[in-house]
């Protein structure tokens, strides 16, 4: 297998956790915005993929875009609901034209917030990446 420009996965501007999974813009030292690049820009669309609700953007053009995650907020801690997290966080990532397989969807929770850790190879590439997700679950 060749190796793969950085390039190849673009260029983006970085979005920084800034609490319940929302995202913001980076500002770097010299009042620019920072940028991702290569595997880490896919990584970071990835994990947008997962957080958008799957139809949110069709009045762009993008109908299929997104995950059905959203579906399970508020589900209660139980083995099906688990399993549906992983099999909609599986779906929205293997659609991507720069995945090439999913190789491992785990699922965590504390009752309260389900962790859907994802394990999968990018296109061209034979080191995996890794990116994860919150859901809040039931509430107390």
């Amino acid at each position: 297998m060749s190796e793969v420009d950085e390039r190849d996965f673009g260029v983006d501007l970085l979005l920084v956790p800034s609490g319940n999974e929302a995202r913001d813009l980076s500002v770097a030292g010299t009042g620019g915005l920072q940028t991702a690049h290569g595997a880490d820009a896919a990584v970071q669309a990835l994990t947008m993929r997962l957080l958008v609700r799957r139809g949110e953007l069709e009045p762009l053009g993008w109908p299929d875009y997104g995950s059905r995650l959203h579906e399970l907020v508020g589900e209660p801690d139980v083995p099906r609901t688990r399993l549906w997290l992983a099999q909609y966080a599986r779906e929205a990532v293997a659609a991507d034209p720069r995945v090439r397989e999913v190789e491992d969807v785990t699922v965590t929770t504390d009752r309260f917030q389900a962790r859907i850790t994802l394990r999968l190879l990018l296109q061209d590439r034979t080191q995996p990446v890794q990116l994860a997700v919150a859901v809040p679950l039931e509430a107390p």
